[in-house]
């Protein structure tokens, strides 16, 4: 993220948090979040979002914290084990509305 300063970080987490608790819209907001989200962030999240990933096995562990510190993804048990990793409800509207702009389903 060596492109994005201090203030784009937060407002990106502002801009998530408010999504992840908005009842009316919340598209909007995920529309938004995939818009501002780090390309960089991308395959680790698709990753999260087709988990849960074992903490051993994700495509890199710093691209992971930074998931978590936006708040796209989530600690969870599997199957009675601890030590996995999931993208959050709201990180999955993100990355299939990043995939629709991507796709030109969807303008920018």
């Amino acid at each position: 993220m060596s492109l994005y300063d201090q203030n784009d970080r937060e407002f990106l987490k502002e801009l998530i948090a408010r999504g992840q608790s908005s009842d009316e819209g919340y598209f909007e907001y995920a529309h938004l979040a995939a818009c501002l989200l780090p390309k960089n962030l991308v395959e680790p999240l698709r990753q999260l979002v087709n988990g849960p990933v074992y903490d051993g096995d994700v495509i890199s562990k710093s691209l992971r914290a930074e998931l978590f510190q936006f708040g796209l993804a989530t600690r969870v048990c599997v199957k009675g084990d601890q030590g996995y990793t999931a993208a959050t409800y709201f990180a999955f509207s993100v990355l299939k509305r990043f995939d629709e702009i991507k796709s030109g389903k969807v303008g920018a």
